[in-house]
């Protein structure tokens, strides 16, 4: 008895002391679901597809939150607007094809600035401002025209509280029956507003509590594929004011925290890591070495198999309106426009695929110039299996024709089908295909210490036919969709040997 009590003392101990070492505040991304800032790894309105949308404030405070939609190439912004969430309110919308493009509506009764329509005929068109040459982040050297803004990703960052201080703006937020009555917010951003004069009026501490989900729809086809948002607490530092903006304003965006440490899983250790930015302790967060996952393909469900891979920080470290020509790492190449016409800020990464029994199921590429190399090159993408040439590699600056089940046009890896045609398969991010690649590394404030690799976030999606459901020649469609595995490292620079 008295050694039980011993060892399970020494581990509380120890627990307790990783909770002091730890700064109270840090940057974490929640694995209940709940943060301040949540990240949608993608949205598409491709091949018949639309994207519903929840959010919710789960708190007993009145959130202002900032929603953006950021186009796949270069994650400009392409949707900017501030929705007001009354205590336990949940917002709900659609992203649906525009002609070329994609555009959004909502029939809920949170307040949104601007006011956005409620029917599909209706729907707010995408935007191409900040990516043409008028806007002023001004033209990246991607596609301009409104095809660019059919998928990406979303962020939702909370901007406070809003609160009575002084115009009583909470209580004018509260709902009447099945409405809203959303005047007194729209007329306080327009000229001559309190927000428009100043916009912490009325606004306290972001207090956090807030979740969502993305649903991918496909009516014709029959399909629906379903996940939940990554969520980020302690995005503020302890006591920190969110920045309330105006609804098109580029700030606040995922480089506006205010928490400078981040708290991040490797292995069976939790390091704690300071940094110099906000940003570098988001990326924290995302940062892994690698990703896994599983594929299914072929067969006699004719099954296929997309990865989602998506880059919520990219642009910050590529992107030439926030870093100029040179890109910051753990990124290598600014986005720009390649010999072969295309604008891609690319990343030459490592694949593995395996059986079931833990084979490697195709040929890896080891030999440098023995086959291309696989590359990442936007800010959303998918990598498909067994979808393209002989050697699974010819898609490198873009599909020949959209990919089989999300229909995207950002697809810079096929991967090769294997036998057998289910298996699971390894993306390495930390360092180049050549073998003298130098590692790609996010350094912490002291210098001494890195996390490897790049941050990402994702899932699998799958989609199965039957041509013959209960033996009756009926046709049916069954998708699913799975979160990516990740790991991450930490290594004392000096050595490489892992952090402590």
């Amino acid at each position: 008895m008295t050694r039980h009590f011993q060892q399970r003392t020494f581990v509380a101990s120890a627990c307790i002391a990783l909770v002091v070492s730890m700064p109270i505040y840090a940057v974490v991304i929640n694995p209940h679901g709940l943060g301040q800032v949540l990240v949608y790894p993608y949205y598409t309105v491709n091949g018949n597809n639309s994207t519903l949308l929840t959010l919710i404030n789960s708190s007993t405070d009145t959130k202002a939150v900032k929603v953006r939609f950021l186009e796949g190439y270069n994650g400009r912004d392409v949707l900017d607007f501030n929705l007001y969430l009354q205590p336990y309110d949940t917002w709900v919308s659609a992203v649906v094809e525009s002609g070329d493009g994609a555009a959004l509506y909502t029939n809920d009764a949170s307040c949104t600035v601007p006011k956005l329509p409620s029917t599909i005929v209706s729907a707010m068109a995408f935007s191409t401002n900040n990516f043409n040459s008028g806007s002023t982040q001004g033209a990246d050297g991607g596609p301009t025209g409104s095809s660019r803004t059919r998928e990406g990703h979303i962020e939702v960052i909370e901007m406070g509280t809003v609160t009575n201080d002084v115009w009583q703006t909470s209580d004018s937020l509260k709902h009447h029956g099945d409405a809203t009555d959303c005047s007194q917010v729209l007329q306080a951003w327009q000229e001559g507003g309190y927000w428009r004069s100043n916009a912490q009026t009325d606004i306290g501490p972001a207090t956090g509590g807030l979740f969502g989900s993305g649903t991918i729809v496909n009516v014709p086809v029959g399909t629906v594929q379903s996940y939940n948002a990554d969520a980020i607490t302690q995005f503020y530092a302890e006591g920190g004011v969110g920045q309330h903006s105006a609804p098109d304003a580029l700030t606040p965006n995922i480089a506006s925290a205010t928490s400078l440490s981040a708290l991040v899983y490797t292995g069976n250790k939790v390091q704690s890591l300071g940094f110099k930015r906000g940003i570098d302790a988001v990326s924290a967060v995302f940062m892994v070495e690698s990703l896994a996952n599983e594929y299914w393909t072929g067969g006699g469900t004719a099954a296929r198999s997309e990865w989602v891979i998506t880059y919520p920080t990219k642009r910050f470290y590529v992107d030439p309106y926030y870093v100029g020509q040179s890109a910051q790492l753990p990124f290598e190449y600014t986005y720009g426009v390649t010999q072969s016409g295309t604008a891609v800020s690319y990343t030459d990464v490592r694949w593995v695929q395996l059986d079931r029994e833990g084979k490697i199921a195709v040929p890896v590429c080891l030999a440098v110039g023995s086959c291309p190399s696989p590359r990442l090159l936007y800010d959303s993408q998918i990598v498909t299996f067994g979808s393209g040439g002989a050697n699974g590699m010819d898609q490198l600056y873009g599909p020949k024709t959209p990919s089989n089940v999300l229909a995207s046009n950002l697809v810079p890896m096929n991967l090769p089908a294997s036998s057998p045609q289910t298996g699971w398969a390894i993306l390495d991010f930390h360092q180049g295909q050549q073998p003298t690649s130098p590692l790609r590394l996010l350094t912490d404030t002291s210098g001494s210490k890195a996390l490897i690799g790049q941050p990402v976030t994702g899932f699998w999606v799958t989609q199965l036919i039957n041509g013959n459901a209960d033996g009756k020649g009926i046709l049916a469609n069954y998708t699913a969709l799975f979160r990516h595995k990740a790991n991450a490292r930490c290594i004392n620079i000096s050595d490489s040997s892992p952090c402590s």
